[in-house]
């Protein structure tokens, strides 16, 4: 690595990289929901997981689970 490539090198603090973490979370369920290809019910949930904790514009309420309407049967999560 040349003293220029160096020079310009940004070193992240620790809230950017956590920003960016959340940003690539954020674009990935977005692809995934995005997508044709049809979600299994752990890769739904992790995509509504990100949305409740990231967005601000799902509920007011903090305490609202936005997972307990889903048309899953939690027996057959299980197998």
């Amino acid at each position: 690595m040349s003293k220029q490539e160096e020079s310009t090198k940004v070193i992240l603090t620790t809230k950017d990289k956590a920003d960016e973490i959340v940003d690539m979370l954020i674009a990935q369920a977005h692809n995934r929901l995005k997508s044709d290809e049809p979600l299994t019910a752990s890769e739904m949930k992790a995509c509504l997981d990100i949305c409740k904790t990231y967005s601000s514009g799902i509920s007011n309420d903090s305490n609202a689970d936005i997972l307990s309407d889903l048309p899953f049967d939690d027996e057959t999560a299980k197998h």
